[in-house]
């Protein structure tokens, strides 16, 4: 058992002798500080034991204990006389309805309480449900994720494998500049149907504000290629070109900077990569 489950099995515990107000004073302390800082769950779970105990407190009536039904039985016995024998054994009928009607009572009280405890027990199976099945819904949506990283990645790397099978292929190797010293990449060029692809490393993640933009430079004019976002600085990352104007020849260098979110039409941010085209 882990310790974030003992520690909700400890709450449910408490909780229950807290509202049926069976804890010690230690124990009673101790779990209205745990309320003061429980999740939103564990409130809930505490108002619905609450609530199930309030209803079975009002449905029970006080009842004349037995004991007094006992005394003043034997007090009618010691204390009686000929003038009153009549009356004594005339009311002891009425004291056994009354001790009938005691019986009724616990039998009430004890229903009540098998109530409570149904009712408890199922309010602890439905919020250990909900807690099971939001646990079973995170670990979905996490590997339904991984998934479909999983597939950008085959993705990405058939892209390359078709680049590179092509018969005229450039490689245009890109360096870190001085905002980022340690960063390299790589645009890689099917001159023959123009499709490329960039693939980048060491560069670091970029804010929710920010994208990197790649730049086409020619005749020292940048023309936008494009926008990327790095999410995780120690992994490779490659990205298909989208925006490829023009035929590969038209290129003399490419660039990446980092821009406010979306890009801009020229260039604003610290420039991160440059690589400079060899020509054949």
């Amino acid at each position: 058992m882990t310790d974030e489950e003992t520690n909700k099995q400890h709450f449910e515990e408490l909780c229950a002798g807290y509202v049926l107000d069976a804890l010690e004073p230690d124990e009673r302390e101790e779990f209205e500080k745990l309320l003061d800082s429980a999740s939103e769950e564990e409130r809930k779970l505490y108002q619905r034991m609450r609530s199930a105990a309030n209803q079975i407190a009002f449905s029970i009536e006080e009842t004349e204990a037995p004991e007094v039904v006992r005394e003043r039985i034997l007090s009618q016995v010691r204390n009686g006389s000929g003038g009153n024998d009549k009356e004594s054994i005339s009311s002891i009928p009425q004291e056994e309805e009354e001790a009938d009607g005691f019986d009724r009572a616990t039998l009430a009280i004890a229903a009540s309480f098998a109530l409570l405890l149904v009712t408890l027990s199922l309010v602890f199976y439905s919020f250990n449900l909900s807690f099971e099945i939001s646990s079973q819904e995170e670990v979905i949506q996490e590997q339904q994720a991984t998934i479909s990283e999983l597939q950008n990645e085959i993705e990405q790397k058939e892209e390359l494998l078709s680049i590179l099978e092509s018969r005229e292929v450039d490689l245009i190797l890109m360096s870190g500049m001085e905002a980022n010293p340690n960063g390299y990449g790589k645009v890689i060029w099917d001159a023959e149907s123009n499709r490329a692809l960039l693939q980048v490393s060491n560069l670091p993640a970029v804010p929710s504000d920010k994208d990197y933009q790649l730049w086409i430079i020619k005749n020292n004019k940048p023309v936008s290629a494009g926008v990327f976002a790095v999410n995780d600085p120690a992994k490779d990352s490659f990205f298909k070109i989208e925006e490829m104007d023009g035929p590969e020849q038209s290129a003399d260098a490419f660039a990446i900077t980092m821009e406010p979110k979306g890009g801009m039409p020229q260039p604003t941010g610290d420039m991160y990569l440059m690589g400079n085209r060899i020509n054949n």
